[in-house]
Protein backbone atom coordinates (compact mmCIF):
# COMPACT_ATOMS: atom_id res chain seq x y z
CA UNK A 1 0.00 0.00 0.00
CA UNK A 2 1.42 3.41 -0.86
CA UNK A 3 1.65 5.82 2.16
CA UNK A 4 1.98 9.60 1.00
CA UNK A 5 4.65 11.18 2.67
CA UNK A 6 5.77 14.54 1.01
CA UNK A 7 6.58 16.29 4.03
CA UNK A 8 8.87 13.67 5.79
CA UNK A 9 12.67 14.66 5.01
CA UNK A 10 14.33 10.51 4.15
CA UNK A 11 16.47 9.31 6.63
CA UNK A 12 20.19 8.49 6.17
CA UNK A 13 21.64 5.02 5.26
CA UNK A 14 23.11 3.30 7.62
CA UNK A 15 24.64 0.10 7.62
CA UNK A 16 27.66 -2.05 7.69
CA UNK A 17 29.16 -2.39 4.43
CA UNK A 18 28.55 -1.45 0.64
CA UNK A 19 28.67 -3.56 -2.45
CA UNK A 20 29.22 -2.65 -6.29
CA UNK A 21 29.42 1.02 -4.91
CA UNK A 22 31.42 3.57 -2.53
CA UNK A 23 29.49 3.99 0.20
CA UNK A 24 26.32 6.72 -0.62
CA UNK A 25 24.50 8.68 1.30
CA UNK A 26 21.03 10.57 0.74
CA UNK A 27 22.62 14.09 0.87
CA UNK A 28 24.88 12.90 -1.76
CA UNK A 29 21.77 11.53 -3.81
CA UNK A 30 20.26 14.88 -4.09
CA UNK A 31 19.07 15.93 -7.64
CA UNK A 32 18.04 12.46 -8.36
CA UNK A 33 14.83 10.29 -8.12
CA UNK A 34 15.69 7.59 -5.35
CA UNK A 35 14.68 4.26 -5.09
CA UNK A 36 15.34 2.08 -1.85
CA UNK A 37 14.88 -1.89 -1.93
CA UNK A 38 14.51 -3.21 1.08
CA UNK A 39 14.80 -7.23 0.85
CA UNK A 40 16.75 -10.33 2.46
CA UNK A 41 17.82 -13.16 0.24
CA UNK A 42 16.12 -15.83 2.23
CA UNK A 43 12.78 -14.13 1.28
CA UNK A 44 11.33 -15.57 -1.55
CA UNK A 45 9.40 -12.70 -2.16
CA UNK A 46 12.26 -10.43 -1.83
CA UNK A 47 14.00 -12.48 -4.86
CA UNK A 48 11.00 -12.27 -6.59
CA UNK A 49 10.67 -8.36 -6.10
CA UNK A 50 14.66 -8.03 -7.06
CA UNK A 51 13.79 -8.82 -10.55
CA UNK A 52 11.43 -6.15 -10.70
CA UNK A 53 13.74 -3.67 -9.32
CA UNK A 54 16.22 -4.77 -11.88
CA UNK A 55 14.04 -3.95 -14.79
CA UNK A 56 13.22 -0.92 -13.46
CA UNK A 57 17.31 -0.03 -13.07
CA UNK A 58 18.03 -1.06 -16.41
CA UNK A 59 14.54 0.94 -17.77
CA UNK A 60 15.44 4.61 -15.88
CA UNK A 61 18.98 4.83 -15.06
CA UNK A 62 19.68 6.86 -17.74
CA UNK A 63 16.96 8.65 -16.58
CA UNK A 64 18.27 9.35 -13.71
CA UNK A 65 16.75 6.95 -11.28
CA UNK A 66 19.36 5.47 -8.35
CA UNK A 67 18.18 2.02 -6.83
CA UNK A 68 19.62 1.35 -3.99
CA UNK A 69 19.41 -2.19 -2.50
CA UNK A 70 18.94 -2.24 1.45
CA UNK A 71 19.80 -5.66 2.24
CA UNK A 72 18.19 -6.85 5.97
CA UNK A 73 18.69 -9.99 6.65
CA UNK A 74 16.32 -11.66 9.28
CA UNK A 75 18.62 -14.22 9.94
CA UNK A 76 22.36 -14.08 11.36
CA UNK A 77 24.01 -16.14 8.80
CA UNK A 78 22.46 -13.90 5.62
CA UNK A 79 24.55 -10.73 6.80
CA UNK A 80 27.79 -12.63 5.77
CA UNK A 81 29.91 -10.38 2.88
CA UNK A 82 30.72 -13.66 0.50
CA UNK A 83 27.36 -15.05 0.28
CA UNK A 84 25.55 -12.04 -0.90
CA UNK A 85 28.29 -11.24 -3.27
CA UNK A 86 27.74 -14.37 -5.05
CA UNK A 87 24.25 -14.31 -5.46
CA UNK A 88 24.81 -10.46 -6.89
CA UNK A 89 26.84 -11.95 -9.22
CA UNK A 90 24.91 -14.73 -9.87
CA UNK A 91 21.87 -12.78 -10.79
CA UNK A 92 23.57 -10.03 -12.37
CA UNK A 93 22.73 -7.34 -9.40
CA UNK A 94 24.67 -3.65 -10.90
CA UNK A 95 22.97 -1.38 -8.29
CA UNK A 96 24.60 -0.62 -4.84
CA UNK A 97 23.80 -2.37 -2.03
CA UNK A 98 23.77 -1.53 1.29
CA UNK A 99 24.69 -4.29 4.20
CA UNK A 100 21.94 -3.31 6.87
CA UNK A 101 22.63 -6.01 9.10
CA UNK A 102 21.60 -4.33 12.41
CA UNK A 103 18.41 -3.14 10.83
CA UNK A 104 19.41 0.22 11.38
CA UNK A 105 18.33 1.71 7.89
CA UNK A 106 15.29 -0.85 7.84
CA UNK A 107 14.05 0.61 10.82
CA UNK A 108 14.59 4.41 10.16
CA UNK A 109 12.04 3.97 7.71
CA UNK A 110 9.60 2.19 9.72
CA UNK A 111 9.36 -1.16 7.59
CA UNK A 112 8.00 -4.06 9.16
CA UNK A 113 8.54 -6.78 6.78
CA UNK A 114 11.00 -7.12 3.30
CA UNK A 115 10.61 -6.83 0.72
CA UNK A 116 9.46 -2.75 1.19
CA UNK A 117 10.03 0.20 -1.21
CA UNK A 118 10.49 3.57 -0.47
CA UNK A 119 10.11 5.84 -3.30
CA UNK A 120 12.60 9.63 -2.64
CA UNK A 121 12.23 12.70 -4.80
CA UNK A 122 15.23 15.05 -6.11
CA UNK A 123 14.72 17.31 -2.85
CA UNK A 124 15.25 14.23 -0.08
CA UNK A 125 11.88 13.78 0.68
CA UNK A 126 9.83 10.57 0.75
CA UNK A 127 6.99 10.24 -1.88
CA UNK A 128 5.47 6.70 -1.56
CA UNK A 129 6.49 3.32 0.28
CA UNK A 130 5.00 0.29 -0.57
CA UNK A 131 4.52 -3.02 1.13
CA UNK A 132 3.84 -6.92 -0.64
CA UNK A 133 3.14 -8.08 -3.83
CA UNK A 134 1.19 -7.11 -7.03
CA UNK A 135 2.05 -3.40 -7.10
CA UNK A 136 4.96 -3.25 -9.32
CA UNK A 137 2.88 -1.20 -11.43
CA UNK A 138 2.45 1.05 -9.43
CA UNK A 139 5.82 1.72 -8.23
CA UNK A 140 6.56 1.88 -11.82
CA UNK A 141 4.05 5.03 -12.24
CA UNK A 142 5.37 6.32 -9.08
CA UNK A 143 9.09 6.24 -10.43
CA UNK A 144 7.87 8.20 -13.56
CA UNK A 145 6.18 10.52 -11.54
CA UNK A 146 9.47 11.59 -10.18
CA UNK A 147 11.40 11.55 -13.40
CA UNK A 148 9.29 13.63 -14.90
CA UNK A 149 8.97 15.82 -11.61
CA UNK A 150 13.20 16.02 -11.95
CA UNK A 151 12.74 17.37 -15.53
CA UNK A 152 12.96 14.43 -17.80
CA UNK A 153 10.85 15.46 -21.05
CA UNK A 154 10.85 12.21 -23.08
CA UNK A 155 8.56 9.60 -23.25
CA UNK A 156 8.45 6.76 -21.19
CA UNK A 157 7.60 3.55 -21.76
CA UNK A 158 4.72 1.59 -20.33
CA UNK A 159 4.51 0.05 -17.29
CA UNK A 160 6.20 -3.64 -17.38
CA UNK A 161 3.75 -6.30 -17.14
CA UNK A 162 3.76 -8.86 -14.27
CA UNK A 163 6.28 -11.89 -14.21
CA UNK A 164 3.60 -13.94 -12.41
CA UNK A 165 -0.55 -14.47 -12.10
CA UNK A 166 -0.71 -13.67 -8.21
CA UNK A 167 1.59 -10.22 -9.23
CA UNK A 168 -1.22 -9.28 -11.23
CA UNK A 169 -2.64 -5.59 -10.55
CA UNK A 170 -5.85 -6.49 -8.97
CA UNK A 171 -6.34 -10.17 -9.11
CA UNK A 172 -7.55 -11.52 -5.81
CA UNK A 173 -5.29 -14.12 -4.12
CA UNK A 174 -6.40 -17.32 -2.47
CA UNK A 175 -5.45 -17.90 1.03
CA UNK A 176 -2.00 -18.89 2.35
CA UNK A 177 -0.66 -19.78 5.12
CA UNK A 178 1.57 -17.04 6.59
CA UNK A 179 5.41 -17.45 6.91
CA UNK A 180 6.17 -20.12 9.72
CA UNK A 181 9.70 -19.53 11.38
CA UNK A 182 10.91 -22.50 13.52
CA UNK A 183 13.15 -20.86 16.31
CA UNK A 184 11.83 -20.51 19.89
CA UNK A 185 11.85 -16.53 19.31
CA UNK A 186 8.94 -16.27 16.30
CA UNK A 187 8.26 -19.82 15.83
CA UNK A 188 4.62 -21.18 16.35
CA UNK A 189 5.13 -25.05 17.42
CA UNK A 190 2.13 -27.53 17.52
CA UNK A 191 3.06 -29.89 19.96
CA UNK A 192 2.28 -30.32 23.44
CA UNK A 193 5.60 -30.31 24.68
CA UNK A 194 6.34 -27.03 23.54
CA UNK A 195 10.02 -25.51 23.05
CA UNK A 196 13.07 -26.08 25.08
CA UNK A 197 15.14 -23.71 24.48
CA UNK A 198 19.11 -24.11 23.67
CA UNK A 199 18.24 -28.03 24.91
CA UNK A 200 17.63 -30.84 23.33
CA UNK A 201 14.09 -32.91 23.62
CA UNK A 202 12.74 -35.90 22.22
CA UNK A 203 9.40 -34.87 20.67
CA UNK A 204 6.59 -37.22 19.61
CA UNK A 205 4.17 -36.76 16.39
CA UNK A 206 0.17 -36.02 17.58
CA UNK A 207 -0.82 -36.94 14.41
CA UNK A 208 -3.33 -34.11 14.43
CA UNK A 209 -2.01 -30.70 12.81
CA UNK A 210 -3.82 -27.23 13.54
CA UNK A 211 -3.07 -25.51 10.09
CA UNK A 212 -0.30 -22.77 10.35
CA UNK A 213 1.84 -24.67 13.08
CA UNK A 214 4.87 -27.46 12.73
CA UNK A 215 5.25 -30.56 14.71
CA UNK A 216 8.46 -32.12 15.53
CA UNK A 217 9.35 -36.15 15.75
CA UNK A 218 12.70 -37.23 17.24
CA UNK A 219 15.57 -35.48 19.26
CA UNK A 220 15.38 -31.85 17.84
CA UNK A 221 17.57 -28.86 19.51
CA UNK A 222 15.74 -25.54 19.84
CA UNK A 223 17.69 -22.74 19.10
CA UNK A 224 16.70 -18.92 18.28
CA UNK A 225 16.31 -18.95 14.75
CA UNK A 226 15.80 -22.70 13.84
CA UNK A 227 15.22 -25.89 15.30
CA UNK A 228 18.14 -28.87 14.52
CA UNK A 229 18.11 -32.27 14.16
CA UNK A 230 19.95 -34.36 16.71
CA UNK A 231 18.49 -37.80 15.93
CA UNK A 232 21.16 -40.60 16.29
CA UNK A 233 21.95 -41.41 12.53
CA UNK A 234 20.26 -44.12 10.88
CA UNK A 235 17.11 -43.32 12.96
CA UNK A 236 14.43 -40.87 10.98
CA UNK A 237 13.26 -37.43 12.47
CA UNK A 238 11.22 -35.22 10.92
CA UNK A 239 9.24 -31.98 11.03
CA UNK A 240 5.24 -31.95 9.48
CA UNK A 241 2.98 -28.53 8.43
CA UNK A 242 -0.60 -28.33 7.58
CA UNK A 243 -0.69 -25.76 5.23
CA UNK A 244 -2.95 -23.46 2.37
CA UNK A 245 -1.11 -22.63 -0.76
CA UNK A 246 -0.11 -23.28 -3.81
CA UNK A 247 3.99 -23.33 -3.67
CA UNK A 248 6.60 -24.10 -0.50
CA UNK A 249 10.00 -22.64 -0.32
CA UNK A 250 12.08 -23.53 2.56
CA UNK A 251 15.02 -22.38 4.40
CA UNK A 252 17.17 -25.38 5.41
CA UNK A 253 20.91 -25.83 6.01
CA UNK A 254 23.07 -28.43 7.64
CA UNK A 255 25.64 -27.77 10.09
CA UNK A 256 28.19 -30.48 9.01
CA UNK A 257 30.08 -29.65 6.06
CA UNK A 258 28.33 -32.27 3.96
CA UNK A 259 25.61 -32.58 1.74
CA UNK A 260 22.42 -34.68 3.30
CA UNK A 261 19.34 -35.58 1.94
CA UNK A 262 16.14 -35.10 3.08
CA UNK A 263 12.99 -36.43 2.16
CA UNK A 264 9.74 -34.70 1.00
CA UNK A 265 6.23 -35.94 1.15
CA UNK A 266 2.76 -34.27 0.26
CA UNK A 267 -0.56 -35.39 2.10
CA UNK A 268 1.93 -39.04 2.75
CA UNK A 269 3.16 -39.31 -1.00
CA UNK A 270 6.33 -38.22 -2.33
CA UNK A 271 5.72 -35.79 -4.86
CA UNK A 272 6.06 -36.13 -8.29
CA UNK A 273 7.03 -34.43 -11.67
CA UNK A 274 3.75 -32.64 -11.65
CA UNK A 275 3.99 -31.10 -7.92
CA UNK A 276 7.40 -30.67 -7.37
CA UNK A 277 9.39 -27.42 -7.05
CA UNK A 278 12.15 -26.47 -9.03
CA UNK A 279 14.58 -28.16 -6.94
CA UNK A 280 13.26 -31.20 -5.46
CA UNK A 281 14.79 -34.65 -7.44
CA UNK A 282 13.46 -38.19 -7.77
CA UNK A 283 15.48 -40.86 -7.34
CA UNK A 284 14.97 -44.29 -9.06
CA UNK A 285 12.41 -45.23 -6.74
CA UNK A 286 10.49 -42.15 -6.93
CA UNK A 287 11.60 -41.01 -4.11
CA UNK A 288 11.54 -36.90 -3.64
CA UNK A 289 14.32 -35.54 -2.19
CA UNK A 290 16.52 -32.53 -1.79
CA UNK A 291 20.25 -32.04 -1.13
CA UNK A 292 21.14 -29.66 1.37
CA UNK A 293 24.73 -28.06 2.50
CA UNK A 294 24.80 -24.17 3.48
CA UNK A 295 21.90 -22.32 4.50
CA UNK A 296 20.25 -21.65 0.92
CA UNK A 297 16.30 -21.17 0.22
CA UNK A 298 14.32 -24.33 -1.55
CA UNK A 299 11.82 -24.80 -3.50
CA UNK A 300 9.97 -27.80 -2.50
CA UNK A 301 6.30 -27.97 -3.70
CA UNK A 302 4.74 -26.06 -7.19
CA UNK A 303 1.46 -27.51 -6.90
CA UNK A 304 -1.07 -26.86 -10.36
CA UNK A 305 -3.64 -25.37 -7.42
CA UNK A 306 -3.65 -24.17 -4.66
CA UNK A 307 -5.56 -25.78 -1.75
CA UNK A 308 -4.85 -27.41 1.86
CA UNK A 309 -2.11 -29.96 2.12
CA UNK A 310 0.11 -31.78 4.93
CA UNK A 311 3.84 -31.55 3.77
CA UNK A 312 6.88 -33.67 5.84
CA UNK A 313 10.18 -32.97 5.84
CA UNK A 314 12.15 -36.22 6.99
CA UNK A 315 16.04 -37.00 7.57
CA UNK A 316 18.28 -39.71 9.24
CA UNK A 317 21.36 -37.30 8.89
CA UNK A 318 22.62 -35.09 12.16
CA UNK A 319 22.35 -31.39 12.09
CA UNK A 320 19.55 -30.37 9.77
CA UNK A 321 18.77 -27.09 10.67
CA UNK A 322 15.15 -26.19 9.88
CA UNK A 323 14.95 -21.88 9.71
CA UNK A 324 11.61 -21.17 7.72
CA UNK A 325 8.85 -22.10 5.31
CA UNK A 326 7.05 -19.69 2.84
CA UNK A 327 3.60 -20.46 1.11
CA UNK A 328 2.71 -18.58 -2.32
CA UNK A 329 -0.79 -18.49 -2.76
CA UNK A 330 -2.51 -18.93 -6.11
CA UNK A 331 -5.18 -16.49 -7.60
CA UNK A 332 -9.06 -16.94 -7.42
CA UNK A 333 -9.82 -18.58 -11.37
CA UNK A 334 -13.43 -16.80 -11.89
CA UNK A 335 -12.10 -13.77 -10.74
CA UNK A 336 -8.33 -13.51 -12.66
CA UNK A 337 -8.51 -11.48 -15.35
CA UNK A 338 -11.44 -9.21 -14.94
CA UNK A 339 -9.61 -6.26 -13.22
Amino acid sequence: MMIDQRTHTAPELQGVYWLNSAPLSIQTLRGNAVLLFFWDYTCIRSLRMLEYIKELYDRYYEDGLMVVGVHTPAFEFAGKVEPLEELLYERNVQFPVLMDNKRATFELYQNNETPAIVLIDQDGSIRSQYHGRGQQQSIERDVQVLLKNSGILDALPAPMDAHRPEEQPGVICTRETPRIYFGYLKGNMGNNEGFNPESLYTYDDPGVYLPGRFYLDGIWRSGRHSVVLEQPVSDEGYIVIRYEGREVFALIGHEGRDTIRLDVLQDGSYLTHENKGGDIEIDAERRSYIKVDSPRLIHLVANKEPSEHVIKISSQNTGVEMYSLTFIPGVVPELFGKN
